[in-house]
């Protein structure tokens, strides 16, 4: 079973855990399907919006496929959710991000 079949056989028997949906986002990026990986990214910010991780990781991959609309209105929420979370180091990266990028 490769990477991917074992992380969307996690999701099946746990599909509340955002980690697993994150790492699958993370398998179809580094396969190339950006669109796919974008989805999944997506879905996370929807269901799971309190999963900081997702921010920072999304947000730079919008940016190099030159979505920077989208990226700029990612790390905003990013920075929301880090901030009612106290997740300071979070915080402090998606504030960099868009300092450098905006």
């Amino acid at each position: 079973m490769d990477r991917k079949e074992f992380i969307k056989n996690e999701i099946n028997q746990d599909p509340t855990d955002p980690f697993n949906h994150y790492l699958l986002a993370i398998e179809y990026q580094k396969e190339g399907t950006i669109e796919e990986s974008f989805k999944q990214f997506e879905m996370i910010v929807s269901k799971f919006p309190d999963y900081v991780a997702t921010y920072y990781t999304y947000a730079n991959a919008l940016l190099s496929a030159n979505k920077d609309n989208r990226a700029e209105e990612i790390i905003q929420a990013g920075i929301v959710q880090a901030e009612k979370k106290g997740a300071a180091k979070a915080l402090k990266e998606l504030k960099q991000l868009l300092e450098l990028n905006f």
